[in-house]
């Protein structure tokens, strides 16, 4: 299920200075595979349990470019974690997780625009590549969203993605 990489975006990810940091958002007993993918991938990650702390957390984390959340969540889904991220004013890339492969369920995150569906098992090489360019394609929204308002907010965000 995972989206094509396009060309100029590929050569972009392969020389990209900022290092991932991404929240993982699924209960502690589900995320132990995920969470084992994804440090052996070099990204930083900040677990959660729920959409509620999602929301705590993010309003403290300022530096996250990928929230990767389970399709269901005891307190919502992942529809709830799209309402929370849509309060505030970042772009940020969300991966949705879920057990089986769902055509339906990656049609639906597309249109609400999100990045794409990771489906279990969760294949390292995968994971990497996905989480590499959403990592991407939020650096480079919050770029143009910051040259767009204010040419000096686009140098403390390159700053700030560097850190």
């Amino acid at each position: 299920m995972g989206a094509k990489l396009a060309p100029s975006l590929s050569c972009f990810v392969s020389n990209m200075p900022l290092k991932i940091k991404a929240m993982l958002v699924m209960d502690r007993e589900r995320r132990l595979l995920l969470l084992d993918a994804l440090e052996s991938c070099g990204i930083e990650v900040l677990p959660v349990c729920d959409c509620n702390e999602a929301q705590r957390m993010l309003e403290t984390q300022p530096a996250v470019q990928v929230v990767v959340t389970d399709a269901r969540l005891h307190d919502g889904d992942w529809r709830r974690v799209f309402e929370i991220l849509a309060r505030g004013r970042r772009k940020i890339e969300v991966v949705v997780c879920s057990r089986l492969s769902d055509y339906n369920l990656w049609l639906d995150v597309l249109e609400e625009g999100g990045y794409d569906v990771l489906v279990e098992p969760f294949e390292h090489e995968e994971v990497r590549r996905i989480l590499e360019v959403a990592a991407a394609r939020s650096y480079m929204r919050s770029l143009a969203q910051a040259i767009n308002h204010k040419p000096k907010a686009a140098r403390a965000t390159v700053a700030g993605m560097r850190s």
